[in-house]
């Protein structure tokens, strides 16, 4: 093979992809003096392995250059997100690099804390389970995350050889009231996938499919294919919940209740539907089985409890009792109690009447994290560590003195020194501070191991770069730490050979290398399997579950949901996440208390006073936001910030409100409670400026985001009545085809190949900021932090600005705005040095080296996409390793903005030269498009006339933002498709 050749097969990336999953795992972090065979310079290298920011296990391609991680993308053959991946699964690199991760084991003395070599600490812990299994058994207690199999049995085998049972599974977010509802009416605790792109009707009673719940980035996907405009028709989807979440902002109508009454809404929909009157065949035993249950619960009775009115009972009851295929959804991660517990079990008998065989509910198909431990079972774990004279514990990667309310309970049981407390992280969180010894381990993108998704999905996990720190795989530190006789396997990358070898047919090196270039085992069919039969006994359980349920009393309540940005608190420690602004209130790096407009006029209350919220548990302050997607008298704070250690990001940002929330947990599925009764909120007097970076709420009758009607479509969109006023003035491309002489004074500029634009579908996009992240991660975004944001000097390139109707303030838009690379570009006309650049194909480039920080381009845009640096921003070590090396770092004194990600089109032009042809239509794909879970953005020339921009660019709904300006945008926006419900 000749060097040309080598380096054509490279630049596909197999021959990178195939050494870099070979056997033997890179050691060292390599000079270009000595380099791997498989290493091109300045050619990137892709490695398959899997996301683990939370359990939904997506698989993503690691782009390694030089031998470091530089980006994250999603694989496309992983049937869990398909090439697409969330804010979170962006940010893990900042995990990776993250300048307060712990590089040594650190060991608790006298004088504070000491680090110690890994051989020494393994040693440490070797002897002290040793000693633990000498005096007895059960002395030994394990909390992990959720993990897969290979690695669960592990712990499994290490714990039963010394004499200890297995580890308890940890998740804040574990679901128990909807495994606990599954377990009484199927008999097994169990979380099915959901065929939600089946269904025509989409009911939602607060789960936030589209941010925490299960699996976000494949339920965006799955949501949008059922919610798309489809010859003039799109599935309807309603939410019925206490808060309006990003998932609730993505109805077609929001509708608010009182919280804990989201069970009486449903069984009063669960009493229309099994009424002989409606004509809707219901099985006979089912209807018998929940006569009794639901006779409380007239519409009246129904509207007294939970504030949604007779008339909104009827539209949703109408719209489930004409839909073919609907799909009823219970409350979100963030509710829980005994509220829960009802809704969830209402939930599926209201599901089981409305569809008999439960053909949208793949129970052959579960998500992983099923597997986690009821809350009842974690906290009876850490309290019986004393009963049962526990002497060494092992925390896995968990949080629980953080993201448990009460959590000062389990640090005291962790602080006792009768025992010996062992922390696998790699960060110094509030539990780890606890612990007597610290063993940091490799990260996911380090380490060998498998993760199943799914019941159908075995990902696989690789190192996906050099080592930067000699921390080994916990699973190799495990298997040490037994007899080698005893040891399941030589070391633990042979241990997860051998368990994703097992379920194939051949077990081969070349079937192990097959299946790690595609980043696991995946099942190439969609099951349905069938339903397993309904227990209607369960009945009886949701009568006694109902019959518990208190009244509903006055005064306000304290929601505290889980984040899209932060999980459940774990990923406060990422810059982008906290840069990034929460989309419904714009807000970064604080945590803001939301509350209905109403109620805050009558309290007094501006956005930015500072309210003290108290529970029974304790109280906390927090400055306010009105929002109008929260039911009067609830209080909503999102968790995951509020900090006291876990580095220099994380620490002392925001509040934490799972802090003062009730500790207590239902005694039948053992769930814990995201809500609970405020005693008091009094306002202190002081303000805070919020750290927003939205301007108006509303677009204030400017074109910006728009909206059409289901019923216009087909109908003339006005492109064919052309005029000079904001409402008349017609879509003006930005090619020759868009200038009109009587309209413009400048001729239009020759394009030579390609004129690069952009659509925008804002009927597809839910604003999860997914595309933000992807364009701080790809194009070395600086981290200006809460005090500069509030001056507004943000950074971000692209946002998700979000706009409400001002005939009701619960209607949300999204708009992603980023540089419109406009054609007569209001930029390029003031800078003195020609800093702003219209290039040959289109893209208004910012020439770096000429920019001598005028401002005058900002002043002069006006979608106010540019960004100035004032600083010179800092990439503490080793965070500078995730820098792109394509994309210039700015400095102080020059002005930034969307490129359209330039790199990758000089890419793409490259590879079209070398292969003597053009650029394909879809071969260049920005960051921020390739990431996005809903394909909401689409990118191509517009000189390709079967381009896919060239085609969409003819819908009806296509206009431009701010058109009338006659910029002449080449991003190209669709209105948002509304149906009113």
């Amino acid at each position: 093979m000749n060097r040309r050749t080598f380096l054509k097969i490279a630049s596909m990336g197999s021959v990178a992809v195939a050494a870099g999953c070979s056997a033997k795992s890179e050691d060292n972090l390599f000079t270009m003096v000595r380099a791997t065979e498989d290493m091109v310079v300045g050619q990137e290298s892709w490695y398959a392995s899997t996301c683990r920011e939370c359990p939904a296990g997506c698989g993503v391609l690691a782009k390694n250059r030089e031998g470091r991680v530089i980006k994250l993308e999603g694989n496309g053959l992983h049937p869990v997100n398909r090439g697409t991946l969330c804010i979170r699964g962006q940010a893990a690199l900042q995990g990776l690099y993250n300048p307060d991760r712990l590089w040594m084991p650190q060991l608790k003395t006298e004088k504070g804390w000491q680090e110690i070599p890994f051989d020494k600490a393994e040693a440490l812990i070797r002897k002290k389970a040793g000693a633990a299994a000498n005096r007895g058994s059960g002395r030994i207690s394990m909390v992990t995350e959720t993990v897969g199999r290979t690695q669960l049995d592990l712990f499994a085998t290490v714990l039963q050889t010394f004499k200890s049972p297995p580890p308890v599974v940890f998740e804040p977010l574990a679901y128990e009231s909807l495994k606990f509802a599954h377990q009484q009416l199927f008999g097994d605790p169990v979380l099915p996938v959901l065929h939600m792109d089946r269904a025509d009707v989409l009911l939602g009673f607060g789960a936030d499919f589209l941010e925490t719940w299960l699996s976000p980035v494949e339920y965006a996907r799955k949501f949008k294919s059922m919610h798309q405009l489809n010859d003039g028709r799109k599935g309807v989807f309603i939410q019925v919940s206490p808060f309006q979440s990003l998932t609730g902002a993505n109805a077609d109508r929001w509708i608010g209740c009182r919280p804990g009454t989201e069970a009486a809404v449903i069984m009063g929909l669960v009493r229309l539907v099994i009424d002989d009157a409606n004509g809707r065949q219901v099985n006979r035993n089912l209807r018998d089985a929940l006569a009794g249950a639901t006779e409380a619960y007239t519409p009246e009775a129904v509207a007294r409890l939970s504030g949604v009115s007779v008339e909104d009972q009827s539209v949703v009851g109408r719209q489930l009792l004409a839909a073919k295929r609907p799909l009823v959804l219970g409350t979100g991660a963030g509710s829980g109690g005994e509220h829960s517990i009802a809704a969830e079990l209402a939930a599926l008998f209201l599901n089981l009447a409305l569809d008999p065989e439960l053909s949208l509910f793949d129970f052959n198909n579960r998500h992983r994290v099923e597997i986690a431990d009821r809350r009842s079972t974690v906290l009876d774990a850490f309290d019986a560590m004393d009963e049962k004279s526990v002497e060494l514990v092992l925390i896995n990667n968990v949080n629980p003195v953080f993201s448990i309310p009460g959590g000062n309970r389990i640090a005291k049981i962790l602080s006792d020194k009768k025992r010996f407390v062992v922390a696998f992280s790699n960060f110094m969180d509030e539990t780890a501070a606890l612990a007597d010894l610290i063993v940091p381990v490799q990260l996911a993108l380090e380490t060998w191991d498998a993760y199943e998704s799914n019941s159908a999905t075995m990902a696989t996990l690789q190192p996906t770069m050099g080592k930067i720190t000699q921390a080994p795989a916990l699973g190799d530190l495990l298997l040490n730490l037994l007899p080698p006789e005893k040891r399941p396997a030589a070391d633990y990358q042979a241990l997860v050979t051998r368990s994703v070898l097992a379920g194939q047919g051949s077990q081969t090196a070349a079937a192990w290398l097959k299946t790690i270039q595609k980043g696991g085992r995946f099942s190439d069919n969609s099951t349905t399997g069938g339903s397993p039969k309904a227990n209607l006994r369960a009945a009886a359980t949701l009568k006694t579950c109902l019959a518990a349920l208190p009244e509903p009393k006055a005064g306000d309540v304290l929601m505290a949901p889980p984040s899209i940005r932060f999980f459940d608190g774990r990923g406060a420690n990422r810059p982008w996440l906290a840069e990034i602004p929460d989309t419904l209130t714009q807000i970064a790096w604080q945590t803001p208390a939301l509350i209905h407009p109403d109620r805050m006029a009558a309290g007094g209350i501006k956005d930015g006073d500072m309210v003290v919220l108290e529970t029974h548990a304790g109280e906390i302050e927090v400055p306010v936001y009105a929002y109008a997607g929260v039911f009067p008298g609830t209080v909503v704070v999102p968790a995951g910030l509020g900090h006291t250690t876990f580095g220099r990001w994380a620490c002392g940002q925001g509040v934490n409100p799972l802090s003062v929330l009730d500790p207590s947990v239902n005694a039948d599925a053992g769930a814990p409670s995201f809500a609970t009764p405020l005693v008091s909120m009094a306002i202190t007097g002081t303000r805070m400026s919020l750290a927003a970076t939205s301007g108006s709420r509303v677009s204030l009758g400017r074109k910006i985001a728009l909206s059409m009607a289901i019923e216009q479509i087909g109908h003339k969109s006005g492109h064919d009545k052309p005029g000079l006023t904001m409402d008349t003035f017609p879509l003006t491309p930005p090619t020759p085809e868009g200038y009109d002489p009587e309209r413009d004074l400048y001729p239009p500029h020759d394009h030579d190949g390609y004129r690069w634009a952009m659509i925008v579908d804002m009927d597809r996009c839910i604003g999860c900021t997914a595309c933000v992240a992807a364009c701080y991660a790809e194009n070395n975004l600086g981290i200006v932090g809460e005090k500069r944001i509030i001056e507004g000097r943000e950074m971000a390139w692209l946002q998700i600005q979000r706009y409400q109707d001002p005939a009701d303030m619960a209607r949300v838009t999204f708009l992603p705005m980023m540089c419109q690379h406009c054609d007569n570009a209001p930029c390029e006309a003031v800078c003195p040095v020609y800093a702003p650049h219209h290039s040959k194909e289109g893209l208004n480039n910012q020439i770096y080296n000429r920019c001598i920080g005028t401002r005058f381009c900002a002043q002069n845009c006006p979608y106010k996409v540019r960004r100035f640096n004032w600083f010179d921003w800092q990439w503490p070590k080793p965070l500078q390793m995730q820098l792109n090396p394509n994309v210039t770092v700015r400095s102080k004194g020059v002005m930034e903005k969307c490129s359209f990600c330039i790199q990758r089109i000089k890419a793409a032009h490259n590879t079209a030269k070398n292969e003597k042809r053009a650029i394909r239509d879809g071969e260049v794909v920005p960051a921020c498009a390739q990431t996005c879970p809903t394909g909401a953005l689409t990118f191509g020339s517009l000189m390709d006339p079967a381009s896919r921009v060239s085609q969409l660019i003819k819908d009806p709904r296509a206009y431009q933002v701010m058109g009338y300006l006659n910029t002449k945008p080449a991003v190209i926006y669709l209105k948002k498709v509304t149906q009113t419900v």
